[in-house]
């Protein structure tokens, strides 16, 4: 319906739709204030099974992972090996995580970002446990396509059926929260949520809508900033506000050491704060071992890998392995000789990466570099501009960078909207799922697709958010536009 619509009246839709994305909380602040994040068109639309069946296989990765990391860092693998994995971190993130990893047993929200094969097979390229955002920017960018369409065909219907029938990821947050609180012993009805996060926060949109989506729900629920949360007789305050539930929308390394609110992220003991402090379940470097540990079975062993789980990671997460010099094995677990050398030799199949790093800026594709964009990031990152040979062996030379097989990408055609109108691209997109841990029973089913002219697709680079439609709603829709 979208392609047949002459371009002045898809232009007319592009502008509603970016105006009301906009109004909802599509945006990003940043140092030029408050600007709208893209949002893109036609929607992505899919069976309502295909993404809870995402879901379940991000929340099985999440879950080997949890326990790899656990192992690893207790010495499951010796000593050696923990010591670098925890030398990636920050000195305050390495504090919390060698005092309390064993005390991260729930999670409230876990984002992997995949991508599909030419097979049409997903792949988990990586997992976000800190701050796993888009749920609120997802639920607008479906909102407001819908209620875009209707206008557009001079509907008036109620949007509710269509919407309630595409699933909310925000309301899938709220229940992971409330039962992760649940779990920690919490007893209120409808606990009260706090949704922590530092000031001029540049995803405060979607925490704010986050908030009134909350608060929808019958919570008291509000944006504080992490400066203001205060321990208080065994809860946290925020003036006369005593959250039951701690949101954490903030990196620890962006909270004042001194600040009382740093107090509860070094010690979350019976405040209900999700996430704590994980860094080392985001470390890409992490995920190498478990990818490692899915095709040889004495490690698998060592880190309570289960068959199960291992072919899991074989299946659905491309092959991962810290960049170092020396051996290691391929994809069926094979040795190979020097790593380095054979990255060196098929530079189009690889990916490097920062192990913990966001936002796309420390990641390197082999099928485009020696592009502008590459070089820059090379000249930024190493000082100079550098072969591929020579990316990977200063790349190799230093710890904390990681090395992963490409998943090739298939741009599709997209219009970009703005109060301009639509602008036709050529873009990528990728589909990221939500689960969480420690909470069986509340398992988030939905997802969020973003686009990006560049094949690092990323929303701080530049990408926007497409609208996911289940095909149920997407049938309703329908239905609504013909009257």
């Amino acid at each position: 319906m979208l392609e047949a619509l002459p371009p002045r009246r898809r232009d007319a839709f592009a502008a509603d739709l970016a105006t009301r994305a906009r109004d909802l909380g599509l945006v990003y602040l940043g140092a030029q204030g408050r600007r709208p994040i893209p949002v893109a068109f036609p929607p992505v639309i899919e069976l309502r099974e295909a993404t809870r069946r995402r879901s379940r296989i991000t929340h099985g990765i999440t879950a080997a992972l949890a326990g790899v990391a656990w192992r690893i860092l207790d010495g499951a693998l010796g000593s050696s090996l923990a010591d670098d994995l925890l030398a990636e971190l920050a000195p305050v993130e390495r504090r919390i995580v060698e005092a309390g990893h064993r005390r991260v047993e729930r999670l409230a929200t876990v984002r992997a970002d995949l991508v599909a094969d030419p097979r049409g097979v997903e792949h988990v390229l990586e997992l976000n446990a800190t701050i796993p955002a888009m749920q609120g920017y997802s639920d607008i960018a479906a909102r407001a396509f819908v209620e875009a369409a209707l206008a557009l065909h001079g509907r008036d219907a109620d949007p509710s059926a269509i919407l309630e029938a595409n699933g909310s990821n925000a309301d899938d947050l709220l229940r992971s929260l409330v039962a992760c609180y649940r779990a920690e012993g919490g007893a209120a009805d409808r606990p009260s949520i706090a949704l922590v996060h530092r000031r001029e926060d540049s995803q405060l949109g979607e925490l704010e809508f986050l908030a009134a989506r909350f608060r929808g729900h019958g919570h008291d629920a509000r944006t504080v900033i992490a400066d203001d949360v205060r321990p208080d007789a065994g809860t946290a305050r925020v003036g006369d506000f005593a959250p039951d539930v701690l949101y954490r929308h903030v990196f620890v390394t962006k909270v004042d050491p001194a600040s009382p609110f740093a107090a509860i992220l070094e010690r979350p003991e019976g405040h209900h704060l999700f996430n704590p402090v994980d860094p080392h379940l985001e470390q890409k470097a992490m995920l190498a071992e478990l990818s490692a540990a899915s095709v040889d079975e004495v490690r698998a062993r060592a880190l309570g890998v289960s068959p199960v789980e291992a072919a899991l990671v074989r299946a659905r997460v491309p092959w991962t392995r810290r960049l170092r010099p020396g051996a290691a094995t391929d994809r069926e677990g094979a040795r190979i000789p020097e790593l380095v050398a054979h990255l060196q030799e098929r530079q189009a199949s690889w990916v490097i990466k920062r192990s913990w790093d966001f936002g796309g800026k420390g990641v390197f594709l082999g099928a485009e570099y020696g592009d502008e964009r590459s070089r820059q990031r090379a000249a930024a990152r190493f000082g100079a501009e550098l072969s591929w040979g020579a990316l990977v062996e200063a790349c190799a030379s230093e710890p904390g960078w990681i090395v992963q097989e490409r998943v090739p990408l298939q741009a599709r055609p997209l219009h970009f909207a703005s109060a301009d109108g639509a602008r036709p691209a050529s873009a990528f997109v990728d589909v990221s799922a939500y689960a969480n841990l420690g909470a069986d029973d509340a398992q988030p089913t939905g997802g969020v697709c973003r686009a990006s002219s560049s094949a690092i697709v990323n929303i701080q680079s530049g990408g926007g958010v497409v609208p996911l439609l289940s095909a149920e709603a997407a049938d309703r829709l329908v239905e609504a536009l013909r009257g």
